[in-house]
């Protein structure tokens, strides 16, 4: 989650800033914030990072049961139209009317539903893992941390983790995972009353004394931010947390630092997020987050960890994936600066939307590709031991209104960096478009022009929206109606620039003879790729 920086540093606050501005992303204003932060421990917290005999190790047993959902409690999704994560279904209307066809908001479908799904016990951690249609490679997500993804990589037989392991997963600061940040609440000391814009802290500018940073691995003491709701199904795995603050004294007035009181240490933020992570191709998998602010506090904008990827780095017989990519497949070798711990970091661009950490050879590793088509990039690492640790993340800035939700999508990629550029080519062209229909609703009778209106986002440009009914002659709506609102939940899409990624129009049913069933409402957004989806079904009466 963070190398031990201090974020004041003059440099990285330069860098950060000319790089957050040049992003394109909606509200993404670098200010003070605790961004481009790591823990590789230097604050001496409660957490061994050279340790041997932990959660990364290979595990040789375990418990599993392959042949049923794991449910903890029912799965929970958000019905809102801009934040909708799950298939939307019509109830079929009056009774013998067939209901209409599911669709799923993601642009991409499941590989197969019937991915093989895997629980285990190991170590102490409850740890699920879903595999790729040909069983050979599989991820895996630790309940006890909140989701986190401790583990991507091949399939050798056993049941767990394995040497192929390309995530770090050491602590509850190091996977695949999403931590959040406040440039008024920076740190201790100043966060209590929201001043450390205008009030530096008295207190150290360290990893240990960070202020408002929810975290969804768990916090720096080592607690996880356990779960609180967990489905396996369908060739998917989906959980829900809300997430720990890395710092449980972060709205101290003093600097007491905490990780001494068990009772007490275990600091609930006030923001739940929901992950979803399933394959879409044999060694891409999509990694769905809805966060929401369940607080009456606004977050300025600034920079967040939306995810950030810590890759192996040789522990226990895993591979050191040390060397970083861009998404021109170049390997990133110069303009690193070091900080006072150690640590090495840069900003850098990476217009392709993605990043890769690789081996030696440049024939294994795992890449992060942002769907909305990040650009600007941050890598922090440090090259030897104790602490050892590589990692990049998209500059990815947005604010956090009271009871806001935001909404991303990632896809996390194995193989050497020519795989990886294949397929990240591959999700470039051919993610279609997504969106929602606002209106109709479903069931809504209509004798003249019937009024249509929605939103729809691609990862590159959408070129249209069209409307039909049962399949008729599709009628081209207008496209590119302001819709701020849906940029606040899916921030950083190259249309939210301007936030014009709403349509409407209208489709006449005057001439239209009723039917008992009524009409099939099919929108449907297309591409400049020529990629299309639809975006939303409705059953529609005719008066």
């Amino acid at each position: 989650m963070h190398p031990g920086v201090r974020l004041s540093h003059p440099l990285l606050l330069a860098l950060l800033t000319s790089c957050t501005a040049a992003s394109g992303d909606k509200g993404s204003e670098a200010r003070d914030g605790a961004v481009g932060v790591d823990d590789s421990r230097a604050d001496g917290a409660a957490i061994d990072d050279t340790a041997e005999d932990d959660s990364s190790a290979p595990a040789e047993d375990g418990m599993t049961d392959d042949s049923a959902p794991v449910v903890d409690s029912a799965p929970v999704v958000d019905s809102g139209p801009i934040a909708d994560t799950g298939a939307a279904v019509d109830s079929g209307g009056d009774a013998g009317c067939p209901a209409l066809a599911p669709f799923d908001e993601a642009p991409l479908p499941v590989e197969s539903t019937g991915n093989l799904t895997e629980s285990t016990k190991k170590d102490g951690f409850d740890d699920d893992y879903v595999y790729n249609k040909a069983g050979t490679l599989k991820l895996g997500v630790r309940r006890d941390w909140g989701g986190a993804i401790v583990f991507y990589g091949k399939h050798t037989g056993t049941v767990g983790m394995n040497t192929t392991n390309s995530i770090d997963g050491a602590d509850t600061g190091r996977e695949v995972q999403i931590a959040l940040y406040d440039p008024d609440r920076q740190y201790q000391g100043c966060a209590y009353n929201a001043s450390c814009k205008t009030t530096k802290t008295t207190c150290p500018e360290t990893m240990a004394h960070l202020g408002w940073n929810p975290v969804q691995g768990g916090n720096r003491c080592n607690m996880g931010s356990g779960h609180t709701a967990i489905t396996l199904a369908n060739g998917e795995i989906s959980l829900q947390t809300t997430m720990l603050q890395w710092n449980p004294n972060w709205d101290r007035t003093d600097c007491k630092l905490a990780c001494s009181s068990p009772a007490t240490d275990r600091r609930v933020s006030d923001v739940e997020l929901t992950q979803r992570v399933r394959f879409v191709r044999p060694s891409v998998v999509e990694l769905s987050y809805f966060m929401r602010n369940l607080g009456a506090v606004n977050h300025a904008a600034t920079v967040h960890e939306f995810p950030t990827l810590y890759a192996a780095f040789g522990r226990s017989g895993t591979p050191d994936l040390y060397r970083l990519f861009d998404s021109s497949a170049k390997e990133v070798t110069t303009g690193w600066s070091t900080d006072a711990n150690g640590f090495r970091y840069q900003n850098y661009a990476s217009p392709g939307g993605w990043s890769s950490l690789q081996n030696a050879a440049a024939d294994y590793g795992v890449a992060l590709f942002y769907e909305s088509g990040m650009s600007q990039f941050q890598a922090w690492n440090k090259p030897t031991n104790p602490t050892k640790f590589n990692n990049f993340r998209g500059l990815f800035g947005f604010p956090i209104g009271p009871m806001a939700a935001v909404k991303a999508r990632s896809y996390l990629i194995l193989g050497g960096i020519k795989d990886v550029a294949a397929e990240t080519a591959w999700l470039n062209t051919h993610l279609p478009p997504f969106g929602w229909v606002d209106g109709p609703a479903s069931d809504t009778t209509a004798t003249g022009a019937l009024t249509i209106h929605g939103w729809a986002l691609d990862n590159r440009s959408v070129n249209r929206v069209q409307a039909s009914l049962d399949g008729g002659p599709p009628v081209t709506l207008t496209y590119g109606v302001a819709r701020p609102d849906v940029c606040a939940v899916w921030p950083g899409y190259p249309a939210c620039a301007s936030s014009k990624v709403g349509f409407s129009g209208s489709i006449d049913v005057k001439a239209l003879p009723a039917k008992a069933c009524g009409y099939v409402l099919e929108v449907k957004a297309v591409d400049g790729d020529g990629n299309e989806k639809v975006i939303g079904r409705r059953r529609i009466l005719k008066g």
